[in-house]
């Protein structure tokens, strides 16, 4: 397929490229390349791996073990064969390939197994996001290739261990040890996409996190149960419009709000109480961030919380990952070029949950330490 799509703009006299993350992984690519084009090729180059077409078109090939040689080329498309095995593949795509398209306006494609949670994953979740128009991706298991003997996956299945064949066959990202929420997958129901009605004598607890422009403002329902009952997001809509909205939600639910109150946050939190709303600020720190997805993280690994089917949600809450800073300092945060305005919802309303009532308020008269939270929360389990 990929080899189709690589020779149809050469055919119509525009350039195209093919990368593989090694020049041994090219050389079965090469060779069938230059079979299938040798009718109407006017010049081949073995030393550059480069094929011209009597239509004008031209088919370079590379290796990425040297992405920089590529810099200053032209491409209407570009195959990234097996782009989960590129090292570096982030600066690879972003430095080097991705400018090579903006003369021509080209596409990409990036056929890979899966390999852990990397740049090529986070690439297959921005496919299925609507915040990434430009992006489009799929996930196709073996077993969807009409030659492929089904026998021969079966005995791949009791064969190989479990992780192995879920990533090799079943074109799975498996988790690795960068990940910062597990069971995420586990806690989703699936095809629950609708908010439910509140159900009278239920406690509910909303989460929001805030913002104005660049990012989204989320609003999360939990019951007290755990279980997801309401899900916004929402952006580039006016301070007076959040705070109705979000008035709206709290008094449906009846909810106590825990609010992002760093910031802008602060003079929101002032309105919502101000109109009688139940609502605690909660200020964010390195600390208290660190609190609050260590408090959500739990949540979901003791099966705590059952959550709505939301795909910007459950690929923000896969892709959160732990991160060394210069200072050699840990921290938790999403991967550059992701949001996590819903891990944040989420967190604050899992927060307000465990706490049943506000946890740490830093904006307010009233204060409690998080050792309250964890004791109240152990009693909560208990009973």
């Amino acid at each position: 397929m990929c080899e189709e799509l690589l020779i149809a703009p050469a055919l119509e006299g525009r350039p195209t490229a093919w990368f593989s993350p090694t020049y041994k992984m090219l050389a079965e690519v090469w060779r069938d390349v230059k079979t299938i084009t040798a009718p109407i090729t006017k010049a081949v180059s073995v030393q550059e791996h480069r094929i011209e077409l009597i239509t004008g078109g031209i088919i370079d090939m590379w290796s990425l073990d040297t992405p920089d040689s590529t810099r200053g080329r032209k491409y209407a498309r570009v195959i990234m064969d097996e782009a989960a095995m590129v090292h570096d593949l982030e600066n690879a795509w972003q430095a080097v390939i991705r400018p090579t398209l903006t003369d021509l306006k080209g596409d990409m494609f990036m056929p890979s197994t899966p390999k852990g949670r990397n740049f090529f994953w986070r690439a297959f979740i921005m496919g299925q996001s609507e915040d990434y128009p430009d992006w489009a991706s799929w996930q196709m298991p073996t077993s969807d290739n009409p030659y492929i003997d089904p026998e021969e996956i079966e005995a791949a299945r009791l064969q190989l261990p479990d992780r192995v064949f879920r990533q090799e066959y079943l074109a799975e990202f498996i988790e690795d040890s960068g990940g910062v929420f597990r069971m995420v997958a586990e806690a989703v129901d699936v095809g629950r996409i609708a908010n439910i009605e509140p159900t009278a004598g239920q406690q509910y607890y909303l989460g929001v996190d805030l913002a104005r422009v660049e990012d989204f403002t989320v609003l999360a329902v939990l019951d007290n149960t755990g279980r997801q009952v309401y899900f916004e997001r929402f952006n580039e809509i006016s301070w007076e419009r959040q705070i109705a909205t979000i008035e709206r939600v709290a008094n449906k639910y009846q909810a106590h709000v825990l609010l992002d109150s760093t910031g802008v946050g602060d003079p929101i939190f002032e309105a919502l109480r101000g109109k009688g709303i139940s609502v605690e600020g909660y200020q964010f720190t390195n600390q208290s961030k660190e609190r609050l997805i260590n408090g959500l993280a739990l949540s979901l690994e003791n099966s705590e919380l059952r959550l709505m089917d939301i795909p910007t949600q459950t690929n923000e809450l896969m892709a959160y990952q732990y991160e060394l800073t210069p200072s050699r300092n840990v921290r938790m945060n999403a991967p550059a070029g992701m949001h996590d305005d819903t891990v944040i919802a989420l967190g604050l309303a899992a927060w307000a949950r465990g706490n049943n009532c506000p946890v740490e308020i830093l904006t307010g008269t009233k204060k409690r330490e998080a050792s309250g939270w964890l004791e109240q929360s152990k009693r909560s389990r208990t009973n």
